[in-house]
C-alpha cells in the first residue's frame, strides 16, 4: 500500500560546524499527505454549541446564524449535525441527524434568540451527548463552542467535559468573540483534548472564522498523529513546538535517553503539519552523520487505517569549512524567529499577570521589534501599546492581551517557502 503521509526535514544549516562545544540545531519536520490518494472530503459528526446569552444580541447573534447556515450549506447528506444553544441552561435546537433537509435545518437556526447569562458547561454537556448519538471511528468527530462571556462557577465541569471528549475521540474548537470572555478557560478546554482555541475580534469575523474551521474539518486526512524521535548518542531535545497549523509548545514523553514521543495533532491536507525541534548536539568530527530518525504514527479514519507508520532518517554533514557552515536555511530560521516572537509575548503575558511589570514591558518591546522586522506592523503596534498600558496603568487591555496571545500563534502560516 502506498504511504498516505510523507516526512520531509530541513535543518537550520546545510552543514553544521565542527566544534569542540555543544551546539544548538533547529530541525523542521514537515508531514504532508498524498493529494493523489486523498481526493475526497472527510465525513463529519459535528456539534455546534452556541452561546445565546443576552450579551450576544445584535450583530453577534445574527452573524452566528449566518455562519451556521453556511456550515449547513457546506455539509453533505452523509454528514451528521447537531446544534446546541446555551445561556444558564442548554437547549438542543437541532438533535443529531444527517444533513438531508437543509432548508428545514436553516429554519430552526433562524429561531435562535438571546437571553440570560452564561454557563458553558451546560452547552458542552448536551453537545457531547448529541455527538455520542452518532459517534463512529470513521468520522471526524468535532465540537465548536462559541461564547462572548465568562462562565461562572462551572469552569471545572468544562475541563472535565473536555477530558471526556478526549476519551471519546472528540476534538473541541473553543472560540471567544469580543473582549469579555476568559482566555485561560477556553485555552484549557482546548488543551485538554488537543483542540484549538481562537479569538474572534469583531462580530464581522465570526463568519470567515467559521468558514475556515469548516474547511479545516473537511481537509483532515489523519488523526492521532504521534511523532517519535530516535536520537543519536549526544543529541538531546531542548524544546519541541508544533508550528503548522499554528505555534504551540508540545510536551514530549521520554521513553529512554535517546527516544522521545509527542502528540502533534491532526494533519490538514491543505496546510500539512510541521514541527520544530530545538536540539542540543555534542561535538562531532567532520563527516556525514545520522543525528535522528523521525517516525510518524497516524490513523486515517475515513480509510479504516489505524496505526500506520512512516519514517525518515535525519542526516546532516558536519563541516570544518567556515564558509560552508555559515550558510543558513532561510525557511527554518524564519520559523525560529516567529516562534521566538511568540515565546516573547507569552512570557510577557505571564510576567504581567505575576506583577513583574518591568520584565513584561521589556519583553513586549523586544517582541515588537522582532515583529516589525518580520513586517507584522499591526501586531508590533499592539505589543508597543500594551507595553505603554503596563507602564501607565500597571495592566494590559483585554483586547490587546487576546490579540497578542492568539495572533502570534498564527505567524507561521506565512512561512517563507
Amino acid at each position: 500500500m502506498a504511504k498516505e503521509i510523507t516526512l520531509d526535514f530541513e535543518l537550520n544549516k546545510t552543514n553544521l560546524p565542527v566544534s569542540d562545544q555543544t551546539q544548538i540545531a533547529y530541525l523542521l519536520i514537515d508531514a504532508k499527505s498524498s493529494t493523489a490518494r486523498f481526493s475526497g472530503e472527510a465525513r463529519l459528526n459535528l456539534s455546534l454549541v452556541m452561546d445565546r446569552s443576552a450579551s450576544m444580541k445584535g450583530e453577534k447573534i445574527e452573524n452566528v446564524k449566518k455562519a451556521m447556515e453556511n456550515i449547513i450549506d457546506r455539509l453533505d447528506a452523509d454528514d451528521y449535525l447537531s446544534i446546541v444553544t446555551f445561556n444558564e441552561e442548554a437547549d438542543v435546537l437541532i438533535p443529531t441527524q444527517p444533513v438531508s433537509d437543509k432548508a428545514a435545518l436553516k429554519e430552526k437556526v433562524n429561531e435562535l434568540t438571546y437571553s440570560g447569562g452564561t454557563a458553558i458547561s451546560s452547552g458542552m454537556s448536551e453537545g457531547l451527548n448529541e455527538l455520542r448519538n452518532s459517534l463512529t471511528e470513521d468520522r471526524i468527530n468535532r465540537m465548536i463552542v462559541l461564547t462572548d462571556g465568562q462562565t461562572y462557577g462551572d469552569e471545572d465541569q468544562c475541563f472535565e467535559l473536555a477530558e471526556e471528549a478526549e476519551d471519546d475521540g472528540i476534538v473541541i474548537t473553543a472560540l471567544g468573540v469580543g473582549d469579555e470572555w476568559h482566555e485561560d478557560v477556553l485555552d484549557t478546554i482546548a488543551a485538554r483534548n488537543d483542540g484549538k482555541s481562537d479569538y474572534i475580534e469583531t462580530p464581522d469575523d465570526i463568519i470567515p472564522i467559521f468558514d475556515e474551521e469548516m474547511q479545516s474539518f473537511k481537509n483532515i486526512v489523519t488523526e492521532n498523529n504521534k511523532l517519535t524521535l530516535r536520537l543519536a548518542n549526544g543529541v538531546t531535545p531542548k524544546k519541541i513546538c508544533r508550528v503548522i497549523p499554528y505555534i504551540s509548545e508540545l510536551e514530549y514523553e521520554s521513553f529512554s535517553e535517546n527516544e522521545v514521543r509527542v502528540d502533534i495533532g491532526e494533519l490538514d491536507q491543505t496546510q500539512g503539519l510541521s514541527v520544530l525541534a530545538e536540539l542540543k548536539i555534542t561535538p562531532r568530527q567532520q563527516g556525514r552523520f545520522r543525528i535522528a530518525q523521525a517516525e510518524l504514527t497516524y490513523d486515517v479514519p475515513a480509510e479504516n487505517i489505524y496505526g500506520e507508520k512512516t519514517r525518515a532518517d535525519i542526516i546532516t554533514h558536519f563541516s570544518a569549512n567556515g564558509a560552508e557552515s555559515k550558510k543558513i536555511n532561510p525557511r527554518v530560521m524564519n520559523t525560529v524567529e516567529k516562534v521566538s516572537a511568540y515565546d516573547l509575548q507569552t512570557r510577557a503575558l505571564t510576567q504581567a499577570v505575576s506583577g513583574d511589570i518591568s520584565g513584561a514591558t521589556q519583553k513586549l518591546r523586544a517582541a515588537a521589534t522582532r515583529l516589525l522586522d518580520m513586517g507584522e506592523d499591526d501586531l508590533a503596534n499592539a505589543a508597543m501599546e500594551e507595553a505603554e498600558n503596563l507602564e501607565k496603568m500597571g495592566s494590559m487591555s483585554s483586547s490587546g492581551t487576546k490579540k497578542l496571545r492568539y495572533e502570534t500563534r498564527k505567524l507561521t502560516r506565512r512561512l517563507v517557502a
